[in-house]
């Protein structure tokens, strides 16, 4: 049987590094976007709050993540799955429904969604064999 406490570390431990380049990266095509692209009224700051909260979703995913896999606290795990959802949306809207997307963003943000799903799939059976009663036999 999979151990999924660590393959869910080491997606985790992954995509903390993924993540900083994707952050990098999308910060910088946003300043380039706001720069060169013409954007209707209010739109540019949607996106850029959407930015920065997908932005702070993420990191504290990532850290419940990381530290309750790694202390064996469920709490954490399940924080971070949670967690998921929202960073997943503010991803799909990345990828889908902001004012201008360049094509670096959409392979940025597939693969971003990608391994979330991954994640999100590790950790709930992560805190399935966690809260099991240990057999002894």
């Amino acid at each position: 049987m999979v151990n999924a406490s660590l393959t869910y570390e080491i997606l985790l431990y992954l995509n903390s590094f993924y993540f900083g380049m994707f952050g990098a990266c999308e910060v910088g095509m946003s300043v380039l976007k706001a720069v060169n692209l013409p954007y209707p009224e209010g739109h540019l700051l949607r996106d850029a709050l959407l930015l920065v909260s997908l932005l702070i979703a993420e990191s504290i995913r990532i850290y419940f993540g990381r530290h309750g896999s790694l202390s064996d606290h469920g709490w954490r795990v399940i924080c971070s799955v949670f967690l998921t959802f929202p960073s997943s949306g503010g991803v799909t809207y990345l990828l889908y429904f902001q004012t201008h997307t360049l094509g670096l963003e959409y392979i940025l943000c597939a693969l971003m969604l990608a391994l979330q799903l991954t994640e999100i799939f590790f950790a709930l059976l992560f805190v399935v064999t966690m809260c099991r009663p240990p057999n002894y036999n």
